[in-house]
């Protein structure tokens, strides 16, 4: 008899944990499908607005229903899902969406899995280049950066050196100074030039 309760009682406890286990695991699976399906519903509702230009009709109506056909194509689960838009702008590419998703665990009890996503639609006419600017004290790096060729260099804070002077950046290879608007059109090394 002894050996029969204590078998009940692992039985119990065992479902419990394997239920509690289910809740939690379910809650998960539940969060990074409703994430996975509103990255791709957002990207692809963006990715139309750009391969095809701005809607016929000229509002965000078109937009909003791409997005959500597609978001509702991405969703398999058995849950009610509730589509918040924050924003849509097709003229800028914004499309801000808070998807809530609610969904009745193993126990019966409901629970709820919010996910928000925010996209913004970047598009340059040309891809840009990189430029390495490397500034150096006594020929060792003291810093250095990239940044998109034609941007404008800023220049780190000024090295100290005990009993000298700093007087500038000089450019390596032309051997100009720094200057306040000077651009990157190409990977540049300074030197720190001190009196």
């Amino acid at each position: 008899m002894k050996h029969v309760i204590y078998g009940v009682a692992l039985f119990a406890l065992t479902v419990m944990v394997i239920a509690g286990v289910m809740v939690v695991s379910g809650k998960n699976i539940r969060e990074n499908e409703m994430d996975k399906a509103l990255n791709t519903a957002v990207e692809q509702s963006l990715e139309q607005l750009k391969k095809y230009g701005s809607y016929e009709i000229g509002n965000e109506r078109e937009l909003i229903a791409d997005f959500h056909q597609a978001l509702l194509v991405h969703i398999s689960s058995d849950a009610d899902i509730r589509v918040k838009i924050l924003t849509a702008d097709i003229e800028r590419g914004v499309l801000d969406v808070e998807v809530t998703e609610t969904y009745q665990t193993i126990n019966a009890r409901k629970k709820q899995a919010v996910c928000r996503k925010t996209v913004i639609l970047e598009e340059y006419v040309e891809k840009k280049s990189y430029c390495m600017v490397e500034f150096q004290v006594d020929g060792l790096m003291y810093e250095k950066y990239s940044l998109y060729q034609g941007s404008v260099i800023v220049a780190p804070d000024k090295p100290q050196k005990s009993g000298r002077v700093f007087k500038g950046w000089r450019n390596v290879a032309s051997n100009h100074w720094l200057s306040d608007n000077q651009t990157a059109d190409k990977d540049m090394m300074f030197a720190a030039v001190f009196e």
